[in-house]
């Protein structure tokens, strides 16, 4: 521990927590060795830590020490050196606060059943007290002697611990009052029985009144001393083992039990000569019962801990399949629009790069284009652009832009649909492509290698071929005009026999037709279709 109460790791023993940490979202230390069971579910936790070198010098040398300062528990310290170690408080008030209503029902149980085993001692013990002395005639009970005065104190314990029982077992049975702070409550009830145990019983009480034990009660008081001690060590030994109250509240208990036994037995006079043996006796089996309490309430709070986390890992997880179902509705649905509204539909990696393409996408592009960047089929002007749509572009969001398409034989002028699906893997952009209007590449006149070099510098296959070099493209009816995609206005016009068998042997390989000459209609008019 440091002096400002963090917890220090030397650099082996950080070596030695590395792993935990790591799997377990820098938990404490003694939560790591319960965590190889939570450890796959933990590790989807956001659990917040910060982490600190700092340098300590040590007697003979400099050793190294990392400060953990751990938002999931960071104790509220006391001030005062050792006791410190004894708050086991989370830094967090409104964790701290969780942590206390997580254990409402489990002290209202223990505590339910521990007050009602004290109950049953003091009427077992009290009871035929009273009777032997209310039927003594030679000292009966008149006026406010010491035995009325221990009579009185087990009275009012009594009528508290009854209280306590009926409230507690209302509680259980209905749910009402879970809101209340019962670890106070029984805290207090505790407190006063351990009190009353110390200096109301038969053999203390007549001391402090001036009486002696020995000649005022019918029945042998001596043998009350020895039966406190038990007594006492049986009550906090219960509390520490079955009730789950904070170290911050069980020392009260504890105090008001010890204290007042110990100075009875120094300030007043002692069954038993050697008194100090009895004083080594209270306080060892004290000790020991806290101790225990300690060790129970880090357990139940580390527990608590990994419990907490999972079940906030758990949130988490199901928040984010919720959102993924959502986006997976939301780029389906998109999906289904862009295939009804564009030509072609392309998936694109993280990286841009074609993905899942079939035979329709190698056939539009005229090319292989699974594994090729979507880029590349752009023109020059059109690349800078798209990158920027990409970059603009958000999950579940469609994004479009005018595009220029270039093919080996065509240009298309297009419309992309660009939508990001947020997925990290696969498939993480849907592509759209509307066609616009599409353009024939041109060839210059006297080239002998029938190629023209397209805008991206590659070399493309002339459209007409040199066998047809001597067709005349000057005649006004001579028309490659196309037309959009649903301009149901727009009619072809008549196109001359030359034109017309240009066509057909350029068009009909594209659509993988074998072209008979026999049966082909020779005065319909052909138009390439969009």
């Amino acid at each position: 521990m440091s002096t400002d109460g963090t917890w220090l790791l030397t650099v082996e023993e950080e070596s030695a927590l590395l792993p935990a940490r790591h799997a377990c979202g820098e938990l404490p230390a003694d939560c790591q060795r319960q965590v190889p069971a939570y450890a796959e579910r933990v590790s989807q936790a956001r659990v917040r830590a910060r982490a600190s070198s700092r340098s300590k010098r040590a007697a003979g040398g400099e050793r190294r020490s990392i400060r953990l300062m751990l938002d999931m528990k960071q104790p509220l310290r006391w001030n005062a050196g050792v006791l410190r170690q004894l708050d086991l408080r989370f830094g967090d008030v409104s964790q701290e606060l969780r942590y206390k209503q997580s254990l409402n029902r489990e002290v209202l149980f223990g505590g339910l059943v521990c007050v009602a085993a004290g109950a049953i001692g003091v009427v077992v013990a009290v009871l035929p007290a009273i009777v032997r002395e209310a039927s003594r005639t030679d000292l009966p009970l008149e006026g406010f002697d010491a035995r009325v005065a221990v009579f009185c104190t087990w009275v009012v314990n009594l009528t508290l611990m009854s209280t306590h029982i009926l409230l507690s077992a209302l509680s259980l049975a209905t749910g009402c009052a879970s809101s209340w702070n019962w670890e106070a409550f029984f805290a207090l009830v505790v407190s006063v029985f351990a009190a009353s145990m110390s200096l109301g019983n038969f053999w203390h009480l007549p001391l402090l009144a001036g009486q002696d034990p020995v000649s005022l009660w019918a029945h042998d008081a001596r043998g009350s001393d020895i039966f406190v001690l038990l007594a006492i060590d049986a009550v906090l030994t219960m509390v520490a083992m079955y009730v789950p109250i904070r170290s911050c509240i069980l020392w009260i208990p504890f105090l008001c039990a010890v204290v007042p036994y110990i100075v009875n037995t120094l300030m007043l006079r002692s069954v038993f000569a050697d008194s100090h043996l009895i004083l080594g006796a209270m306080l060892g089996l004290g000790a020991m019962a806290y101790h225990g309490a300690l060790r129970r309430e880090t357990t139940h709070r580390n527990k608590w801990i990994i419990e907490h986390v999972v079940e906030e890992a758990e949130e988490v997880i199901l928040q984010q399949n919720s959102t993924i179902q959502e986006t997976t509705a939301q780029v389906k649905g998109l999906r289904v629009v862009a295939e009804a509204l564009c030509d072609v539909i392309l998936n694109l990696d993280s990286k841009l790069h074609v993905c899942g393409a079939g035979v329709q996408q190698d056939g539009f592009f005229e090319t292989r284009v699974e594994g090729k960047r979507f880029a590349e089929l752009l023109t020059e002007s059109d690349r800078s652009r798209f990158k920027q749509l990409v970059a603009s572009s958000k999950a579940g969001f469609p994004v479009c832009m005018p595009a220029t398409i270039q093919k080996q034989f065509l240009t298309h002028e297009v419309h992309l649909l660009l939508v990001n699906t947020g997925e990290s893997r696969g498939a993480q952009f849907l592509v759209g492509i509307r066609i616009e209007s599409e353009q024939i590449l041109a060839q210059e006149e006297g080239d002998p290698a029938s190629k023209t070099t397209g805008a991206a510098g590659r070399r493309f296959q002339s459209v007409v071929p040199t066998s047809a070099a001597n067709v005349d493209f000057e005649e006004d009816d001579l028309s490659c005009k196309t037309y959009p995609r649903w301009d149901e206005q727009a009619v072809a016009a008549p196109t001359p026999a030359r034109t017309r068998a240009l066509c057909i042997k350029k068009v009909m390989p594209r659509w993988q037709v074998l072209r008979d000459p026999a049966s082909c209609c020779q005065a319909a008019a052909h138009q390439v279709p969009m």
